[in-house]
């Protein structure tokens, strides 16, 4: 009984959201630079038949994509990347963007914060004719599913 004691007031403070992504930087046939988003690191499959989201230089308004400001290239460690501004869907809204001088928390447009990035380098993919640079892992309520559709 005193265990269930402790379970019932230990229970709130655990936190709910553990359903999490991946987030990797893309180029397909050696030019077209995109974002695509994993449950974990993907096999052939997965990675080929991922929607891509593009870089842009605004993604606010309507415009979906990636808006990454920093060391933004694919080979540079997610470390330098100061501010990545995440647009990936209209309805529902799934808009945050993470900045590294608020220690990569997910903030929605509401302000509120979703979740919190991790620079997690270290996975790298090439199924030709795409490759793929793991940037971050995001622990959040939201999947890869939610995001990809």
């Amino acid at each position: 009984m005193r265990l269930l004691n402790v379970l019932a007031v230990l229970a709130p403070l655990l936190p709910v959201c553990n359903a999490n992504f991946d987030l990797y930087m893309t180029v397909f046939d050696d030019a077209i630079l995109d974002w695509s988003v994993f449950q974990s690191d993907p096999d052939q499959w997965t990675a080929l038949n991922a929607p891509p989201f593009p870089r842009k230089n605004d993604v606010s308004g309507r415009q979906e994509g990636i808006r990454c400001v920093g060391w933004c290239n694919t080979e540079d460690r997610p470390g330098g990347i100061e501010v990545l501004e995440m647009h990936f869907r209209n309805n529902p809204l799934l808009h945050w963007t993470i900045y590294k001088n608020r220690n990569y928390e997910m903030i929605g447009l509401d302000g509120k914060v979703y979740g919190r990035c991790i620079p997690f380098p270290g996975h790298y993919f090439e199924y030709w004719p795409m490759q793929g640079w793991r940037k971050f892992r995001c622990l959040t309520s939201f999947t890869a599913k939610d995001i990809n559709g």
